[in-house]
């Protein structure tokens, strides 16, 4: 579960989104995708990483785990 599970930005602002995996089991790879900005990494199990985009087009945008 995400501990934001949605978010609200305005045309035009830089976001950056960190995700980091909690758990401790070590195969339990995560992953994050937003597809319409071709945002798509994994995060291995006590790991940390982030992504900035500009979300320069509106509208509604999902993102999940694909993992």
């Amino acid at each position: 579960a995400f501990s934001l599970p949605e978010f609200t930005v305005k045309k035009g602002d830089e976001v950056t989104i960190i995700l980091t995996n909690l758990d401790k089991v070590e195969d339990l790879t995560h992953g994050f995708a937003i597809p319409k900005y071709d945002i798509n990494f994994l995060v291995n199990p006590q790991e940390t990483k982030s992504v900035t985009f500009k979300a320069d087009k509106p509208g509604v945008y999902w993102c999940y785990c694909t993992n």
